[in-house]
């Protein structure tokens, strides 16, 4: 008998070396190729030895390492794929770097998963394959080639057309930037992450901005943590500090911020693209944006970052000047990034910070799931409309792409309405305005709202 429980006593304690216990900053240091660990719902994952056969490439499962993935996880994987890494269980996560959602109690993303699955599977579609994609990422890229040159072509003699060729190339690298670039962020131009990187390299370089930045800053945040202050890089901010923008109660506020609904739009999202393009070397410094980590980069993302951005803005500041006076290539320019910043950042901030939507600090947000939270934090505008879908990059449907990230961008209208029906039968708030204009006009009343003295300072 007391050598029974000494050998009980003895597996035990073999078990518990084996199955550490981590805290999220210990789990956040096993980042590196030769040791990398994953979070899954609480449990850690040593996933060193299948690094180099991911399916879905090294870089993919690379941007997950020394993090919780829970929902990256279920996103990008069958539920089966559990399976397979249980098998490289190593211990238990002890606290959370961020916010976690609830485990979903009413079924509502289960339920919609498989009515979507349903429905593809009826119609034989490959949701991450469709010809009619490639020709718009052609016709796209194409048109961005040809404005530039016609910008180029322009000169200082044709004045007229350069500026309407320079507004043309900003229209065309944003549809380059909601299509291609998006796509390709979220692993869905194909199956293939041969095609990815191709697609990945092309358009950073018609855009000028770097996919590595974008996939942590896009994938790893805004897509897990929506409107979550802390953790989401697109409306992180903070109490105290004058930010650029009010957005949240619980700000401080100040004066400037009666006039966000003007300025912003006029001024800060004029220049976004080129505060982008600062902000890539920053992150690629500092390896952080906002509260969001970046593992080391490899020496190709190193290589893929320079040599991109040393390529477009040659392409767009230096090359011109063989044509034009340093004059007009300011002037052409500055058009360009007036046109491409409001249409990067105005379509973005139409679905999450806006009238009608939740942010983290709505009570309403309380224990829900994360599906749940997706559809509250995001909205949606003018779906019936193939115009505005292509204007766009399907970003009207994006309720339907934050809970399906993994499917092309063209299938999200099929998805939208099995999305608003489940919704509906379960209860669940589903945001949608009628129109582009209205969905701008929701917008910008939100800004004026935000930046609106508070009752409580004003009694002060």
């Amino acid at each position: 008998m007391p050598t029974g429980s000494s050998e009980t006593n003895a597996d035990q304690t073999s078990q518990d070396k084996l199955h550490k216990k981590f805290t999220w900053k210990e789990l956040s240091a096993l980042n590196k190729p030769e040791n990398v660990h994953v979070a899954y719902k609480g449990k850690v994952y040593d996933v060193s030895s299948f690094v180099s056969s991911h399916p879905g490439g090294v870089d993919q499962i690379m941007m997950g390492a020394g993090r919780d993935i829970t929902h990256l996880f279920d996103v990008y994987h069958q539920p089966q794929t559990i399976k397979f890494l249980e098998k490289y269980y190593v211990g238990e996560l002890t606290d959370v770097e961020f916010v976690t959602y609830p485990e979903e109690k009413n079924q509502f993303y289960s339920t919609l998963k498989k009515r979507v699955k349903e429905k593809f599977k009826s119609l034989q579609i490959d949701t991450k394959f469709d010809y009619k994609m490639f020709l718009l990422y052609f016709t796209y890229c194409s048109f961005c080639a040809l404005t530039w040159y016609s910008m180029l072509i322009s000169g200082d003699s044709y004045w007229l057309r350069g500026i309407f060729s320079s507004a043309a190339l900003g229209i065309f690298t944003g549809l380059s930037f909601y299509s291609m670039f998006h796509d390709a962020s979220h692993c869905c131009i194909t199956h293939s992450p041969m095609v990815w990187r191709i697609a990945r390299i092309i358009v950073q370089c018609v855009t000028g901005l770097s996919m590595y930045c974008w996939m942590y800053r896009h994938t790893c945040g805004h897509h897990i943590y929506t409107n979550v202050d802390i953790a989401d890089p697109d409306c992180r901010t903070q109490v105290m500090k004058k930010e650029v923008w009010r957005l949240k109660h619980k700000q401080s506020w100040f004066k400037r911020y009666e006039y966000q609904h003007l300025y912003m739009p006029l001024f800060i999202y004029t220049f976004y693209s080129v505060i982008m393009n600062v902000q890539d070397f920053v992150v690629m410094k500092n390896l952080e944006i906002g509260r969001i980590r970046l593992n080391p980069p490899s020496t190709y993302q190193r290589r893929e970052f320079y040599f991109m951005k040393i390529f477009h803005h040659t392409m767009r500041l230096i090359v011109p000047l063989f044509y034009m006076s340093l004059t007009s290539m300011l002037l052409y320019n500055l058009i360009y990034q007036v046109v491409l910043g409001h249409w990067i950042l105005l379509l973005a901030q139409l679905s999450h910070l806006t009238t009608k939507v939740s942010l983290s600090e709505d009570i309403a947000l309380q224990n829900k799931s994360w599906a749940e939270y997706q559809v509250l934090t995001t909205k949606d505008y003018d779906t019936d409309s193939l115009l505005c879908t292509l204007l766009t990059g399907t970003l009207n449907h994006q309720v339907a792409h934050h809970l399906f990230p993994d499917v092309l961008q063209s299938y999200y209208p099929i998805i939208t309405p099995i999305v608003r029906d489940t919704c509906k039968e379960f209860g669940i708030q589903y945001n949608c305005e009628a129109s582009l204009f209205v969905a701008i006009k929701e917008h910008l009343t939100f800004l004026f709202k935000m930046g609106q003295e508070p009752a409580e300072t004003k009694t002060h």
